[in-house]
């Protein structure tokens, strides 16, 4: 058979050459909307490449974005990687130091920012003196007065260029994309997709029983393309012929809806909290999203009345999918499968209520014991989570001894159970278990139960040293505007639905959780603030 290298843009020429007429709709860095098509995207992203190439910077060099979810951010997903190089996705809500980290080891040639991120181009430019060009996204007319190395804009940086095709050998096995975990116990680690393994992702995620996109549909990413590609989106849509919304800055629940309407969005991505927003929009308008068929959520639980009300009001279904940077991201997506089908509906839907989901083909996943031991996949025991697959990192960037086993597993870091059906439940993570009185509590278990109540908006469990029991868990939860629901009412309603010794002794309202760079609830932080809760209340006893 012929061997034909799996290369990033060829998607884009694609997309070009077969629907080159479909409008991409996206929200400019400078504020308006722009509906270029899949066809201007692609000889946009050939001059980036020409104007990449006359840079003269080495084969697999890092060129870095600091950038939202623009149509310019797109154009640099294929330019960069079709000019030989690796775009490193920069994520812009890592601290200062996370991100010098990140420039730092990945090397970074050249930084694409857009200007609301001045800030940090600048203090970049400041702390890494060898990246020698920023370039603006925008146009002239909206170049930040900024003293950075070789600074340009954008649009001027593309239209002296000629359309360039990038080197001749560029390889499959050549790396693409560089994306960096949000380093909650450490330095953030790089992990260098390939152009082939985001093919395979690509083609794998398209499927009819995972994202199921195809002609005519309208993709919505509102999950962001500086992490982990944004589930592949950029890929997907004009792979498959479906447009693709960019939705830039625009991510509040009035903006989100009236986009949705307008484009007639059928599938849509993002955490918990947008889509919560969305449907608040939606009931006090009264309004109605007919296009809009399935919402992926990912990065957290989905929160169960959350999944209900879109069903019951916006008849729109939530698919709950889980992943990692290390997985590219797709592990596991909450569809039925052909022997979960055949299971009755009360069956399905409690294993697609509670559960995070099936894995796709290309996926492996196992559990084992705190001795490498394999577990039974009965659904009730719960072991350390590993996977692998063609899309599953081997080695961080820069390190030098692989991160997988002797059989190529990765341990994921979170504890799970597998059923026999094929179901993935994540139970904890292993640093956020509680072990109390020697008997494990899961704190995702209290999480959800706690956001069951309909006053509770979000909710965190976290273990804390206890005098008595070693460790028990305090919940720590914001609740909804205007309500009255106290710490106590809080804590009843868990004794009515959990064991006994599962309740916390006490549970502490804050106006909001602080988040990790990725979104994710900042479990470390809680920790810290909260260290000595139950010693000083031990004291005041």
């Amino acid at each position: 058979m012929q061997d034909v290298q799996l290369r990033i843009p060829d998607i884009l020429r694609y997309a070009a050459e077969q629907h080159g007429d479909l409008t991409m709709p996206s929200l400019d860095e400078e504020g308006s909307w722009n509906r270029d098509t899949y066809s201007a995207a692609w000889q946009r992203a050939r001059r980036l490449t020409g104007a990449i190439a006359s840079l003269g910077l080495a084969h697999q060099s890092r060129i870095a974005s600091l950038a939202l979810n623009t149509r310019r951010h797109m154009e640099l997903y294929y330019g960069v990687t079709g000019a030989g190089h690796i775009l490193h996705t920069i994520n812009p809500r890592f601290s200062e130091e996370q991100i010098r980290f990140t420039v730092e080891q990945a090397d970074d040639a050249v930084i694409f920012f857009d200007p609301a991120f001045s800030k940090q181009a600048e203090a970049i430019a400041k702390a890494c003196p060898s990246v020698g060009k920023f370039v603006a996204l925008c146009s002239a007319d909206h170049l930040p007065d900024l003293s950075l190395p070789g600074l340009t804009d954008y649009e001027s940086f593309i239209a002296a260029a000629s359309p360039g095709d990038g080197p001749s050998g560029l390889s499959e096995r050549d790396g693409a994309f560089l994306c960096y975990t949000s380093g909650t116990t450490g330095n953030p680690k790089g992990v260098l997709y390939s152009h082939r393994s985001c093919m395979i992702h690509a083609l794998a995620a398209s499927a009819p029983g995972n994202f199921n996109i195809g002609p005519g549909d309208v993709v919505l990413p509102c999950a962001s393309m500086y992490h982990a590609t944004a589930w592949a989106l950029p890929m997907v849509a004009p792979m498959n012929g479906a447009r693709l919304v960019l939705p830039g800055s625009k991510l509040d629940g009035e903006t989100l809806l009236d986009l949705c309407a307008r484009e007639g969005v059928t599938h849509a991505w993002g955490v918990p909290t947008i889509w919560k927003a969305v449907l608040d929009a939606a009931l006090q308008d009264n309004r109605k999203l007919p296009a809009l068929r399935r919402i992926y959520i990912g990065g957290s639980a989905v929160p169960p009345q959350l999944k209900r009300d879109f069903a019951d009001h916006l008849d729109v279904e939530i698919v709950q999918i889980w992943g990692m940077t290390e997985t590219s991201p797709l592990g596991v997506i909450g569809t039925p499968s052909a022997a979960l089908k055949r299971q009755p509906q009360q069956k399905q839907d409690e294993i697609l209520h509670a559960k995070q989901g099936r894995v796709p083909f290309g996926i492996e996943l196992d559990i084992v014991d705190e001795a490498g031991k394999a577990l039974p996949h009965d659904g009730a025991t719960s072991g350390r989570l590993m996977v692998r697959g063609p899309w599953v990192v081997n080695q961080y960037f820069g390190h030098e001894a692989p991160v997988t086993d002797a059989h190529g597993w990765f341990d994921t870091g979170d504890v799970a159970t597998l059923d026999p059906l094929g179901y993935m439940q994540i139970t904890d993570r292993t640093k956020d278990i509680i072990k109390s009185g020697g008997e494990w509590i899961s704190s995702i278990e209290l999480e959800n139960t706690a956001v069951e109540h309909p006053d509770i908006t979000s909710a965190a469990a976290i273990g804390l040293p206890h005098p008595k029991w070693d460790e028990r868990p305090l919940l720590v939860f914001s609740k909804r505007a205007g309500s009255s629901v106290s710490s106590a009412d809080a804590l009843a309603f868990l004794a009515s639905h959990l064991p006994k010794w599962w309740v916390p002794e006490d549970a502490v309202i804050a106006d909001e959780l602080p988040l990790t760079a990725t979104g994710k609830v900042d479990k470390k932080q809680l920790r810290q603030i909260h260290a000595g809760h139950y010693q000083a209340h031990e004291k005041q006893d």
